[in-house]
């Protein structure tokens, strides 16, 4: 939380939800409260009481257009976009080079995958779910805008490799796995990519419950 108080701003961090500053989550959170600080309508918001001091959740799946651009700045000052877009270590895509992203510029897999879905040039999109429910999901620009397969809050499509995370046994797969495209969607016809083959690949949080499913195109 960012506190403006007896004309001064300070910034309070929760270590009981594991931000020490020596963590990426710590990191990260510290970053976004900077955020607050460094956009001038967060900062003069604060000062004049127009915004009340709040406290940030920076798990990912916000709409608060405050919380979304404070996200937004934190993943810009940890993962600056020529360092980012410049980064080979691991050359084709895969959760292999998220995670070889998140371990070298110190940042959450979750956070790693939100900044590269925001900067790279090829079609990508995730879904965050969790107990067989979509929490969430994001989209680059390049991604078709085909109608979905599935509604936030509602249920995974159930032969989408995370779907039978949830609804088989023994079906925890970590490798690419192909899927076709009229899994999680309803491809428009008239497209192209509707006739290509598609990746999904999964990263389980046990920590936290989740699955994140990248899903690219071949």
């Amino acid at each position: 939380m960012l506190v403006y108080d007896d004309n001064e701003f300070h910034i309070h961090i929760n270590q009981d939800r594991g931000n020490d500053l020596h963590t990426n989550r710590g990191r990260f959170s510290l970053s976004h409260e900077l955020a607050h600080y460094y956009i001038n309508e967060h900062r003069i918001g604060l000062q004049s009481g127009l915004l009340e001091p709040h406290a940030s959740f920076t798990d990912g799946g916000n709409n608060d257009p405050i919380e979304l651009e404070a996200d937004y700045f934190a993943g810009c000052l940890l993962m600056p976009f020529k360092k980012l877009y410049y980064f080979d270590t691991v050359k084709k895509f895969s959760l292999e080079k998220i995670k070889a992203i998140s371990e070298s510029f110190k940042v959450s897999l979750l956070a790693a995958v939100i900044r590269y879905c925001q900067t790279c040039t090829q079609e990508l999109m995730f879904v965050v779910s969790r107990n067989n429910t979509v929490e969430w999901y994001d989209r680059n620009d390049h991604f078709p805008k085909w109608p979905f397969r599935f509604k936030v809050k509602g249920s995974l499509p159930p032969t989408t490799v995370a779907g039978e995370f949830f609804t088989k046994t023994d079906a925890k797969f970590t490798t690419v796995e192909e899927i076709e495209p009229n899994d999680w969607f309803y491809p428009f016809p008239n497209d192209h990519r509707a006739n290509r083959k598609m990746n999904e690949q999964c990263f389980y949080s046990d920590g936290f419950g989740y699955v994140i499913s990248l899903l690219w195109f071949r």
